[in-house]
């Protein structure tokens, strides 16, 4: 099986979250770049755009911005082609002390961006990077992605 990582990350949360995954469950790991990564710009311009067209399996993780999905995870979700057939799982990180601050509309916007694309999501995880419950959450999260029998 194909398996692939699809991130966006600005300060390395979410990048050093999905380099666990990816030395536990052999996983090509490809980074969604900008030109710039100001979060402000309204339509970022994507330099780096991975492609998941050979992989059965995709994992695609950002962070929160502005209580939202980032914009620039947003522009690359929205160019995807079709995602038929493909177990995806989705991840995003945060600082926000409540997942309800922006951690569950963050997923929402990202299943919906998937589910315009024809592609079904199996798994959903918020990651707040403050929680004592933080490595404990990952952990579980690396298990369900790396337990080829779910996949």
């Amino acid at each position: 099986m194909n398996k692939i990582i699809v991130i966006y990350s600005k300060t390395g949360n979410t990048l050093g979250v999905a380099k666990k995954i990816q030395e536990t469950g052999s996983f090509d790991l490809k980074e969604v770049k900008a030109k710039s990564d100001d979060p402000n710009i309204p339509n970022p311009e994507l330099i780096n755009i991975p492609d998941v067209v050979g992989y059965d399996y995709v994992v695609f993780a950002s962070p929160v911005h502005a209580f939202s999905l980032s914009r620039i995870m947003n522009a690359y979700l929205s160019q995807l082609p079709d995602l038929s057939g493909k177990t995806i799982d989705l991840f995003i990180t945060h600082l926000f002390p409540f997942a309800w601050m922006g951690g569950n509309h963050t997923l929402k916007q990202m299943k919906k961006l998937v589910e315009s694309k024809n592609g079904a999501v199996r798994h959903m995880t918020s990651i707040n990077w403050k929680s004592k419950n933080r490595e404990s959450t990952i952990d579980q999260m690396i298990k369900i992605y790396t337990d080829e029998k779910t996949i």
